[in-house]
């Protein structure tokens, strides 16, 4: 008897595992509408707010990524010039300002009508006299915000980096190659740091204002310490739309994009492959309109959507093996407006399982899963003689679907019969 009850455990344990297993790969939408295609907040960037002042200065909010100890921290900005305390700020919105506009210029992607296969839904400083310290003059030095800074520049880059270190600013050895690159081509430097009583936490954009002509980021020194693949997002405030000078100017077009059936998309990996092919240095143009066309609430945008009447937002991904040249930008009056904005909802052929579809040679194919089975082995690559292989029939996710309800009905026909037969099987027994 112990052995029948055995038997009929085993069957139903087996005849139950089948079924789960065709749910356990069927996708599932978390959340519908527009939102959820949105480009997120990414988390792995460098962002810079640039401002074409009218009276012949650049003036750069600058988010500083940090994470270490307080007493670690310091950071050193290149200049085309020296400057003055009164060209350094801490805007007291100025996170919340770089939260606000990301967020409103992301790009939006509707994605059209889910097709069958995707659609498997649950409920639901004051300038100063040359400093006694060598070859290293002092512009400025003073307090601003949460830290402490100096201005300074030189003609030799070993007695700049040792003034550095003298001053408690961290030069890491593989800053040094690059330190002597910017002082050989007539840079200042603002150095910073975190006074004595201020933490990690303390960190905030700071602005610098500065002369120049044309905004330049200094991505050769950045590479120091960037991540791989980091977006370098930038805006620009002026009276016409910002270009890059020496970097590429690439595009992505809206069929390239795949809709996954779980929400989101593939436009920052379509990014990151298209930078690749300009070796990391391009940009894309992902929002140009006049700023009357875009509402913000914060303060420190406010005032920038009052004095200029266009922004730009240029977006890359970059590895610090790629960073050997700073992009340099400027301003083009004949650029068309690019809006953030991207209706594909009356395009086909744009989720992964409609692709995964159409590029299947054969068999059954489950989603996130691939074909289960196939006539044909050479996979749909091309054979010995260059000719393109056969492709089978295949089925469809619905068609999945249907077998899948058909299987688990026969399944539990099968099921009900083996209780049967271990009842009856008991009865006898028993008489």
């Amino acid at each position: 008897m112990k052995t029948h009850k055995r038997l009929i455990l085993l069957c139903m344990a087996l005849m139950l595992a089948l079924p789960l297993s065709l749910l356990a790969v069927m996708p599932a939408h978390a959340c519908g509408g527009l939102f959820c295609q949105n480009v997120p907040v990414d988390q792995n960037a460098e962002r810079i707010i640039f401002s074409q002042n009218r009276d012949g200065t650049i003036s750069a909010l600058i988010q500083i990524q940090y994470t270490g100890a307080a007493p670690d921290f310091s950071w050193i900005l290149p200049l085309p010039a020296p400057i003055g305390e009164e060209d350094l700020a801490v805007p007291e919105t100025a996170a919340t300002a770089f939260q606000e506009l990301e967020l409103a210029t992301n790009p939006v992607f509707i994605p059209p009508p889910a097709p069958e296969c995707a659609i498997v839904e649950f409920e639901d400083a004051i300038p100063m006299a040359e400093s006694a310290a060598g070859d290293v003059e002092i512009f400025a030095s003073g307090e601003v915000g949460p830290f402490g800074f100096d201005v300074i520049g030189s003609e030799d880059p070993t007695a700049l980096i040792r003034w550095l270190r003298d001053n408690e600013y961290r030069v890491e050895e593989p800053m040094e190659p690059l330190i002597n690159v910017y002082v050989e081509e007539g840079f200042s430097f603002l150095a910073m740091r975190l006074l004595p009583d201020e933490d990690v936490d303390s960190i905030a954009p700071i602005e610098v204002t500065y002369p120049s002509e044309a905004p330049m980021i200094p991505l050769r020194l950045t590479a120091v310490a960037a991540n791989d693949d980091m977006a370098v997002l930038t805006w620009f405030y002026a009276d016409r739309q910002a270009v890059p000078v020496n970097f590429a100017h690439m595009e992505i077009a809206d069929e390239e994009l795949t809709f996954f059936t779980f929400g989101g998309n593939n436009y920052r990996t379509l990014m990151g492959q298209r930078a690749d092919e300009f070796g990391g240095q391009a940009f894309i143009t992902e929002y140009a309109a006049p700023t009357r066309e875009l509402f913000v609430s914060d303060p420190y945008l406010a005032d920038l959507h009052e004095r200029f009447p266009y922004v730009t937002r240029l977006n890359t991904v970059i590895s610090p093996e790629e960073m050997t040249v700073d992009p340099v930008f400027a301003y083009d009056p004949n650029a068309k407006d690019v809006s953030n904005i991207h209706d594909l909802s009356g395009m086909t052929g744009l989720y992964d399982c409609e692709r995964d579809a159409a590029s299947n040679d054969g068999g059954i194919v489950l989603p996130f899963i691939g074909p289960i089975f196939s006539g044909d082995n050479n996979n749909g690559e091309e054979g010995q003689t260059g000719e393109p292989a056969a492709s089978g029939p295949s089925l469809g996710t619905g068609e999945v679907l249907v077998l899948g309800v058909v299987v688990g009905g026969l399944l539990v026909g099968l099921l009900v019969a083996a209780i049967g037969v271990g009842v009856l099987l008991g009865r006898r027994q028993k008489s």
